[in-house]
This record gives structure tokens, C-alpha cells and sequence, in this order.
């Protein structure tokens, strides 16, 4: 028999719906993997944009304060009496260059850690007293005796007040007249006090004028 001879009407074909019921199943296999994907993939998106885990909230919390240029002075604060007016006041921490005299001398060798320097005026009997106040402070309290001691004796010099280093205020002297004194020690603090009236004489010796020099050193 030929090759090219005609096939016998016995001859055993494939069905030819056999492929098309395949494809159907393919078709069908397909569709509902596609179905699912699109439900799981919904469920993702509905349940990812509304997470239950909270969020995490901004921080509120300020930077404390108290850095290097808001730390608490270690000077004394001023607390003038009733009726006295702060004019002017500075804080320095070379007492050498702010002071005259053998004082200068004594701070030259025993340097202080700071001094805090005061301008006030206050009325007495009708007339205005200025009154020049400071307060030294010293590592040792041994230091703070030696200075009580040298700044008390006549002539030995004292921390220069505002007046003397040109700090003035409206109607007020150019220097500090003659003017009475007083000091005190605490720990390694010295405080001194000089009062005097703004016009007309004044005396070291007015019990006035002492007694308001020695109010100005308790009132710190």
C-alpha cells in the first residue's frame, strides 16, 4: 500500500472535541484563579487602609531649658527696702581690674570668683541719699575674712562703684561724696556699703547715713 493511498473509512481518528473541551477546562481554571486573585487582592486594600495599629504621634516635647545662657545666676539677687530705686548694677568677675587701692593688690594675689555691684537712691528727710552697694564673692570663706579685714581699714581701697567707672543715672552725682560705710561677711561672701546725700554735705560719721549703708548690706 502506498503512502498516498486513501485511508480505509475504518481508520481510528481522534475526536476532534476532545481539544476543545481541554481548552474549556483551561478557560475555566483560569477564570476562577483570576476571580479569587481579585478577591484576595480587595480584601488586602480594604483591610491595609484602615490599619487598627495607631499611628505613632508627633513628639511635643520641648528642648528643656536651662542651657549654658539660661542658667540660674550664681549673684545674689537684688532686694532693695521699700522705698529704694535700683539705678543701675553689673556683674564682673575680675575684681582686680574693678578695684583701687591695696585692694587692688590684695585681689591681684587672691583673685575673687565674682562681684555684683549695685546703684540705688532712697529719700530721708526729704533729701535724696545714693547708695553704692557690692558684693564679692570668694572660693573660701578664709579668702572672704582676709578681704573684710583689709577692705575695713582706713585708706586701704575698696571695689570702685558705678559712679566712680562713669555708670550715672538722670540726676544724679558724678562721683560718690564723702560717704558713710558698712560691711558684713557670710561664708565666702563680703558684702560693702557706702551711702551719702546727693547735694549738701555728708559725713562718714552720719548716723543717718550709716544707718541706711548698714540696711542696703542686710536687705542682700
Amino acid at each position: 500500500m502506498s503512502w498516498l493511498t486513501e485511508p480505509d473509512d475504518d481508520w481510528d481518528y481522534p475526536d476532534e472535541r476532545e481539544p476543545k473541551s481541554r481548552l474549556r477546562l483551561v478557560a475555566l481554571l483560569l477564570g476562577g484563579w483570576l476571580a479569587v486573585s481579585l478577591l484576595v487582592l480587595a480584601g488586602l486594600l480594604m483591610f491595609g487602609g484602615h490599619s487598627s495599629s495607631p499611628k505613632p504621634k508627633a513628639s511635643t516635647a520641648q528642648s528643656p531649658q536651662g542651657t549654658a545662657s539660661n542658667r540660674p545666676s550664681s549673684q545674689p539677687t537684688d532686694v532693695l527696702p521699700a522705698g529704694w530705686v535700683r539705678e543701675a548694677g553689673d556683674d564682673q568677675t575680675d575684681c582686680r581690674a574693678h578695684s583701687y587701692g591695696r585692694v587692688q593688690a590684695f585681689f591681684a594675689k587672691t583673685p575673687c570668683s565674682s562681684v555684683h555691684r549695685v546703684l540705688a537712691t532712697t529719700n530721708q528727710g526729704g533729701r535724696t541719699v545714693v547708695v553704692a552697694a557690692n558684693v564679692v564673692t570668694f572660693d573660701t570663706s578664709a579668702q572672704a575674712q582676709r578681704y573684710l579685714v583689709l577692705v575695713n581699714s582706713d585708706g586701704t581701697g575698696n571695689i570702685s562703684d558705678l559712679l566712680r567707672e562713669g555708670v550715672g543715672y538722670a540726676g544724679g552725682p558724678s562721683k560718690l561724696p564723702a560717704a558713710a560705710f558698712a560691711s558684713r561677711q557670710s561664708g565666702g561672701r563680703v558684702w560693702v556699703a557706702e551711702a551719702a546725700y546727693v547735694s549738701g554735705a555728708s559725713s562718714t560719721t552720719d548716723p543717718t547715713l550709716k544707718a541706711l549703708a548698714t540696711q542696703a548690706i542686710a536687705a542682700n
